[in-house]
């Protein structure tokens, strides 16, 4: 059943935001912005392996800041690197395109009639909003019939750019009428991800950035976001993994451990879900080198509009609906 999108706590702040170091800026900032020590609140806050050092790969806010506090270029930030009050970047160093000014911003939403919240602010817009910058093309609609007989509706929209995180495209498959898709059984799975089973809906980590070598996530892939979630408070890594459309939970698909060198170059263990990321609520295809059917779990953050920064995006999310939709 598709449930009614209610909007539960809007800021509806019409700011101008920068994709970069606004999220450092902005009074919603990471929670480290507001302790006393702000240097060991950071290291413990950005550091999710507990060495007492912050990797690129680790680091939640933009690449340009993460080489800022990266003093002498060594690929970590330690704690005598670490920004204080004096050494945040201001707003005057934000680059790339400004956000639409006009938008609703929102640290609490509901979708699906699942309340969401976030330690941020995101923007949240219907297809009749879309920002003049955001490129969204949907592909045409495909009827798939369960084994039970039941026939859904499915569409993927194609994002060039990769900018929009799971929340927001959730919030759009609903105002469409619709669900990010959800998966019951290994046909409905084929089905969908044969609709995406091309490189172009697969992000990748760069190998490098800015000259750097980055082969901390060996290239994996980010693929298209599928319908599953975390509710809060749920046991990680696999606890109380559940679909937007309120659909059970009796069919599973997460990406394991090959270590091949074709699909699999990631020689860590790579198991799904694994919260690698102390954080990892939301899912689509991918975790593998190569476009596959397996799922993953990933960050909030991969691919927010408006903010340019790992960890990661993903170039399409695929909407389902129980009726061809108007």
């Amino acid at each position: 059943m598709v449930k009614k999108l209610i909007i539960t706590a809007a800021a509806g702040v019409p700011m101008l935001l920068s994709p970069l170091s606004n999220v450092f800026a902005a009074p919603s900032g990471p929670a480290w912005m507001n302790a006393d020590d702000i240097p060991a609140a950071f290291i413990k806050e950005e550091d999710s392996n507990g060495d007492g050092k912050v990797t690129q790969s680790e680091f939640k806010g933009p690449d340009s800041d993460f080489s800022l506090f990266d003093k002498n270029g060594d690929g970590v930030i330690e704690l005598v690197e670490a920004p204080t009050r004096d050494t945040l970047p201001p707003p005057s160093m934000n680059s790339g395109p400004a956000m639409d000014s006009n938008l609703t911003m929102m640290d609490k939403v509901t979708i699906n009639g699942i309340q969401f919240s976030f330690d941020t602010m995101y923007a949240f817009f219907g297809w009749n909003e879309l920002p003049k910058d955001l490129t969204l093309n949907k592909l045409p609609i495909k009827a798939f019939t369960s084994p039970e007989g039941k026939t859904h509706y499915y569409q993927v929209v194609y994002m060039p750019d990769g900018n929009l995180n799971w929340f927001q495209a959730a919030y759009l498959a609903d105002d469409a009428g619709g669900y990010l898709a959800s998966i019951t059984s290994e046909e409905e799975n084929n089905f969908i991800f044969n609709m995406v089973n091309d490189q172009k809906y697969f992000w990748r980590f760069p190998k490098y950035i800015e000259g750097k070598s980055q082969n901390n996530h060996y290239e994996i892939s980010i693929g298209p976001f599928l319908g599953g979630y975390q509710p809060e408070g749920s046991k990680e890594p696999a606890g109380g993994w559940s679909w937007l459309s309120g659909e059970v939970w009796t069919y599973s698909n997460w990406a394991v451990n090959l270590d091949d060198g074709i699909v699999d170059k990631d020689p860590r263990p790579n198991d799904q879900p694994n919260d690698s990321g102390n954080g990892q609520r939301i899912m689509g295809f991918g975790e593998m080198n190569l476009p596959v059917p397996t799922w993953g779990d990933y960050m909030d953050a991969v691919g927010t509009y408006g903010n340019d920064r790992l960890p990661g995006r993903t170039y399409a999310f695929v909407m389902e609906f129980e009726s061809i939709p108007k």
